[in-house]
């Protein structure tokens, strides 16, 4: 307040209300105990909304000078009153102010915008935070509805839609800056965990994407397409009775529709934010694609890197396939016998028994030839009898359910087709916010005027 005049008006103007608002609606004696707080409710949302009415009409109408220093260095001149409109937790909020224009930079603002902190926006921050939260993991008609329901806030899907997506882009913007500083080894030093052991597990889910479309037909037709949104987590897991690692303590995420170049330094920014490089030993647990062993090779050199088990089983189950047929006695026996080799340690019995199938056709021969140099080439990375001593995961399950956690359950319902844009914003802070050490929101829902 300007002078303690006025915030002693404001005070007992509040206080009549409050005392207008509790005769009017102050529950009797037979009241239940959701009457009361409907009641109370009621009474509290009327007095916030007055109040910062009140406060913001007495900043509007505080003296105003006809010249002002622009940013630019210029004279801004006053031009007119313009009114504002805001909506706020507590509904909307209008005033008007005095508007300056700057014949200099062409350029017009309003003081009291800026010693009110209101941006772009006709959304506070916490509007936009609270729809981010939201769209990270209901549908926009959905998140709608819940804001209305739980705050009495009204928002369009569209409007919601663009704050959300407002706050993943900012969020993702920093994740990228973060991670180039990273990799130049120059991101300032935080306090991190000392991990035991920490798992690094990356895979990829594919998405329905849209290229670009109107619903009134006015770029043609829809053309939907799939496009691969790679997914990354770190984790630490809990040991059983045995000294075995068991299920997981905490988990965070990273996803991107970006290339597997741009998505690399991603993943080591999770892992360095969780303790990577303080960690006693790193565990890389993956599918053995190219991208994911490149990616690897990159970030986590020194870890040790397993390719997880059920991708080794599939490949498996492709040479007994096509040498005894699917599904046959003789093709499970196969796969079960193999399997075990592999557990206890004996690749080199796999190698043979693959060698030792004579195909009767060219497919079948190309099948074997993919098949064994497979094996062979991941055969460092295969030391499952190793692995399983130790006490170590060696199936990506946690990744393969990341996928269905972070991207999948939001992304990949019935009906849906995104922008892009919109999905890698979208699963940005999905990624984020299911993470066990989600980060506050709040520093990226700033909209820069």
């Amino acid at each position: 307040m300007s002078t303690s005049l006025d915030k002693q008006a404001l005070i007992d103007a509040m206080l009549k209300k409050l005392r207008q608002q509790l005769e009017e609606k102050l529950p009797d004696d037979n009241a239940t105990l959701d009457q009361i707080e409907d009641a109370v409710e009621d009474i509290g949302t009327a007095l916030q909304r007055e109040l910062q009415q009140r406060i913001a009409d007495q900043r509007a109408k505080k003296p105003r000078d006809n010249r002002l220093v622009c940013s630019c260095g210029g004279v801004a001149r006053y031009k007119a009153c313009q009114s504002r409109h805001v909506l706020t937790r507590q509904g909307f909020l209008s005033f008007r102010r005095p508007w300056y224009y700057c014949s200099g930079c062409k350029k017009g603002f309003a003081p009291l915008d800026q010693a009110l902190g209101l941006e772009a926006s006709d959304t506070t921050r916490t509007l936009r935070e609270w729809s981010a939260h939201l769209a990270a993991h209901l549908s926009f008609e959905q998140s709608v509805r819940t804001l209305k329901t739980l705050t009495g806030v009204s928002l369009g899907e569209t409007t919601l839609e663009m704050l959300s997506l407002q706050v993943g882009e900012a969020l993702q913007k920093q994740q990228y800056t973060q991670s180039a500083l990273h990799r130049k080894g120059s991101l300032p030093d935080q306090k991190t965990a000392c991990p035991k052991r920490l798992y690094v597990s990356v895979d990829g889910v594919f998405v329905p994407v849209r290229d670009p479309w109107k619903q009134d037909g006015s770029q043609g037709a829809l053309t939907c397409r799939y496009a691969e949104c790679k997914v990354g987590v770190v984790y630490e897991t809990k040991q059983d009775k045995d000294g075995k690692d068991s299920r997981v303590a905490w988990q965070d995420y990273v996803a991107s529709f970006q290339n597997a170049e741009a998505f690399t330094p991603l993943v080591g920014l999770l892992a360095h934010k969780n303790g990577h490089h303080a960690a006693r030993e790193v565990v890389f647990l993956s599918d053995g694609a190219t991208w994911i062993k490149h990616l690897a090779g990159r970030e986590f050199p020194t870890a040790v890197h397993i390719v997880d088990f059920f991708h080794a089983a599939e490949h498996l189950a492709r040479v007994a396939e096509a040498r005894f047929g699917k599904d046959t006695p003789e093709s499970h026996a196969w796969q079960e016998a193999r399997q075990k080799e592999l557990k206890t340690g004996q690749l080199p019995t796999v190698l043979r028994e693959i060698t030792a199938w004579h195909p009767s056709n060219e497919q079948k021969r190309k099948i074997r030839q993919e098949e064994y140099a497979y094996f062979r080439k991941n055969a460092p990375r295969m030391q499952y009898q190793t692995y399983l001593e130790r006490g170590y995961h060696i199936g990506s399950g946690v990744v393969e359910a990341t996928c269905k956690r972070v991207v999948a359950q939001r992304l990949d319902q019935a009906g849906m087709h995104w922008r892009q844009e919109t999905a890698e914003a979208i699963v940005a802070l999905r990624a984020a916010q299911l993470s066990s050490h989600a980060p506050d929101l709040k520093p990226y829902c700033t909209i820069p005027n």
